[in-house]
């Protein structure tokens, strides 16, 4: 079945872990961001998602700013690799690589994405060079801070990245080595939402795909 080659989708759902500024935070106050080094990041479209609603944009202003020490490019550009490498590791099944970048649940999805297509008699055929997945966007939508508690380290954050790819790979039959369409190697445009967690200190020094 074809549905079960579309690549995976990292986007989670709203955690059920508190956000900062709700009602009862216990985590003491932090540097703020300089407003116009927001405002700059704002008004930038290869930044931020320019289709944000006005509700959303401001909620993430106040939420950029409360990430003192944030430096949203040097993100984004990490981010943007982090995209060939994550799915390169899945396709070619390469866990360990991915096991110290993404969240156990993610990784369980990825590997049970991979089994459903050896059932299926389906593996992936990439290329190995930059034609496999080039980035169009990569652009966050999103931020918020958790409440700290015994699971939450002090600090910790998700960010949304919206990305939009141009990808080209070849999903096979293994009966037939034939390609199946739409999977034959043909550009095909991918939007996708993936969730980075990390723990903000002086700048965001650890973190994963969730």
């Amino acid at each position: 079945m074809l549905r079960s080659a579309r690549p995976i989708r990292l986007a989670q759902a709203a955690t059920s872990r508190r956000i900062f500024w709700g009602r009862g935070s216990s985590d003491p106050p932090r540097p703020l961001a300089p407003p116009e080094t927001v405002d700059a990041w704002m008004a930038d479209s290869t930044l931020i998602d320019p289709g944000l609603p006005v509700w959303r944009r401001a909620e993430l202003w106040l939420t950029l700013r409360m990430l003192h020490g944030l430096d949203l490019e040097d993100f984004l550009r990490g981010a943007s690799g982090a995209y060939p490498v994550v799915l390169r590791a899945m396709y070619n099944r390469d866990w360990p690589v991915l096991e110290p970048l993404v969240s156990e649940q993610c990784l369980d999805a990825m590997q049970a994405t991979m089994e459903d297509m050896a059932r299926n008699a389906q593996r992936v055929d990439l290329a190995g060079d930059e034609s496999d997945f080039q980035m169009i966007s990569c652009r966050l939508s999103r931020a918020q801070i958790l409440q700290s508690d015994s699971e939450t380290p002090a600090g910790s954050c998700l960010l949304h990245v919206s990305y939009e790819v141009q990808e080209r790979y070849t999903i096979l039959d293994c009966h037939s080595e034939q390609p199946l369409p739409p999977f034959d190697g043909s550009a095909r445009e991918q939007k996708s939402t993936w969730v980075f967690s990390g723990v903000r200190k002086r700048k965001i020094v650890r973190g994963k795909i969730q």
